[in-house]
């Protein structure tokens, strides 16, 4: 057992006792997901048998038990994972992967990406901690970031202790003087939780032998430099249908002047749930307006939301188009006039407000809050009726100008590396750009297809169709459109099983016209076309050419021979293949896709 998975679980690696106790800690020594099963039946592991010996003997008497067992603070401290060495069988794997993620390192450095973590992440510890790590690894990759702190179930913990009940009317809360400092005692708990870990440095042994004349002299200040502040403008809910939510806020927008200033700076930006009114109140608002809000007004190339089984309940797939996101969100609804009200909202969307150069950091900030927008979307109301609110947070930001929202699952060790630096993720990713108006063929188009492919078919890159032959086809075309003009083309047609068993489609007829090409719409359209397919269950994707190889070489096509000798067709398929062509076969493997 790897020292790493030991203190992953919180143990030494050692209790120092004999053997026999080993069975005794079995499920703490677990794989990951194995004890996050086991975590949610048991909160700590049991004392081995000698330590249940040795705790006997010392126990105290009664009276002194009664005195220890008053409630007091509780301090737990987790063990720093230790990653080791690599093992020379993982060499190849290490190198593998930062060749396949040295595309996206370079496209992520310098943009800027709002991650949203929300009180359940905070409550887990352990996740946290591996959390922040990525935090630190995305932030030393030139990534620009903020963090929006959620404390929900802290903030409710904190009520009850002060021998109250949360408070919520149609899904808001309903935020009084003691639930106001309670959010502000939750706040202040969670950034001091995430400031700590970003501080961490790495090991001195480490900077020593890798860092250009280290000495050992130097002294090490935190990893990461983080910053927060009044950078949330927020108004008070006031009363709707009679309840007067107190100091409930709503988010009115996000300093993004003063936020861009700190990230240029090379800080992590710190938000929370607190918004703060033009008349000096502290207002408790809710994270995901916060985190949808800091998008828009930031102009940020990505949302994150780490998610929890309660907070995202959704098998969503890899990636979902903005329409059939809000499409999604409609059939959950109820029926009646909540249906009504969410398609208002997504209708009009999150827009941003303005902001003045100078009103953010100016005394009062009033340019900024005369010119900033009060639309807002209801996010608690619809979580309440059953629709998750990373999704909705989503579809806001999308339908407001930024171009990819994701959802992240923070149980997973690794998943927000993985979603941003592996080819297809492991999260949902709810996009506008990624596949506008790409879309089924329709008869509408076999006109605009024929008019795409006629000059193609003339040079002879293109096998010839005639009007007929490309009719019974059309069922199997994708078409790319903009202002109802077609872009782009291309068919992918199920061939049935090869001799190696796997289940083939051919794609074919690939065109995007000659004024739009360069600008990555051949490259949406065949990311659309291979997710598509691997979502019918098609395991390798085929093409005949002659001419176009490279372009599909560069996007993990290999060569496999001549065409009609190659096993990796279908043998219906290769033998309507013309030998005189001498068409080369192109082939890539899909790896298989969560469903929808």
């Amino acid at each position: 057992m790897p020292a790493s998975r030991l203190v992953q679980a919180g143990l030494r690696s050692s209790c120092g006792h004999p053997s026999s106790c080993l069975p005794e800690r079995a499920a703490w020594l677990a794989p990951p997901r194995r004890r996050a099963q086991v975590r949610g039946r048991r909160q700590r592991p049991q004392p081995c048998a000698a330590e249940q010996t040795a705790a006997a003997a010392a126990a105290p008497p009664p009276a002194a038990a009664a005195a220890a067992s008053v409630p007091g603070p509780v301090l737990r401290v987790l063990r720093e994972r230790d990653y080791g060495a690599l093992d020379k069988s993982q060499f190849s794997l290490f190198v593998q992967f930062f060749r396949q993620a040295s595309p996206y390192i370079e496209g992520h450095r310098g943009r800027t990406f709002v991650l949203a973590i929300p009180g359940e992440v905070i409550e887990q510890k352990d996740i946290l901690h591996a959390l922040l790590e990525d935090v630190a690894l995305l932030h030393g990759l030139g990534v620009k970031l903020v963090i929006v702190i959620g404390a929900r179930p802290q903030i409710n913990r904190a009520v009850r202790e002060r021998g109250a009940e949360p408070q919520y009317a149609h899904g808001y809360r309903v935020t009084d003087p003691a639930s106001l400092q309670a959010a502000i005692q939750a706040a202040g708990h969670a950034r001091m939780e995430i400031e700590s870990r970003l501080s961490k440095g790495p090991a001195v042994t480490m900077v020593r032998r890798h860092a250009r004349g280290g000495d050992g002299s130097q002294h090490y200040g935190p990893a990461l430099q983080t910053v927060s502040g009044n950078y949330v403008a927020a108004k008070r809910k006031g009363v709707v249908g009679g309840v007067d939510y107190q100091l409930t806020g709503m988010v009115r927008f996000v300093q993004s002047d003063a936020v861009r200033r700190q990230l240029n700076s090379g800080c992590v930006v710190l938000l929370s749930n607190l918004g703060f009114s033009a008349a000096g109140e502290v207002l408790n608002c809710d994270i995901y307006t916060v985190a949808a809000r800091a998008a828009i007004d930031l102009k940020a190339d990505k949302l994150i939301v780490m998610t929890t089984p309660d907070s995202q309940p959704l098998h969503l797939p890899l990636w979902l188009p903005l329409s059939d996101a809000e499409a999604m969100l409609r059939r959950m609804a109820p029926e009646g006039d909540h249906a009504g009200l969410l398609d208002s909202d997504l209708q009009r969307g999150y827009a941003s407000g303005s902001e003045s150069s100078g009103g953010a950091g100016g005394s009062g900030g009033g340019g900024a809050l005369q010119g900033a927008s009060d639309i807002d979307m209801d996010f608690d109301r619809w979580y309440d009726l059953g629709l998750p609110a990373p999704l909705l947070a989503a579809c806001a930001v999308c339908r407001s100008g930024v171009k990819r929202a994701h959802l992240v699952d923070a149980r997973m060790d690794g998943g927000l590396l993985l979603e941003l630096y592996s080819r297809d993720g492991v999260g949902c990713m709810i996009s506008t750009d990624f596949y506008e108006g790409i879309r089924r063929a329709g008869l509408q188009d076999l006109a605009s297809i024929q008019e795409l492919l006629r000059p193609l078919e003339e040079r002879g890159v293109l096998v010839k169709r005639s009007e007929e032959q490309l009719l019974s086809e059309l069922p199997f075309f994708t078409v790319l459109e903009r202002e109802s003009k077609v872009l782009g083309c291309a068919a992918v047609k199920p061939l049935g099983c090869n001799a190696e068993g796997a289940e083939v489609a051919e794609l074919s007829a690939f065109c995007v016209h000659p004024a739009y090409r360069g600008g990555g719409k051949g490259d949406s359209l065949l990311e659309y076309l291979e997710a598509d397919a691997a979502q019918q269950g098609i395991q390798r994707l085929v093409l005949l050419t002659t001419r176009t190889a490279d372009w599909f070489e560069q996007r993990g096509f290999r060569h496999a021979g001549a065409a009609h000798l190659s096993g990796l067709l279908p043998e219906a398929r290769r033998q309507r293949v013309d030998p005189s062509r001498n068409s080369q076969l192109f082939s890539k493997p899909l790896a298989p896709r969560k469903g929808s």
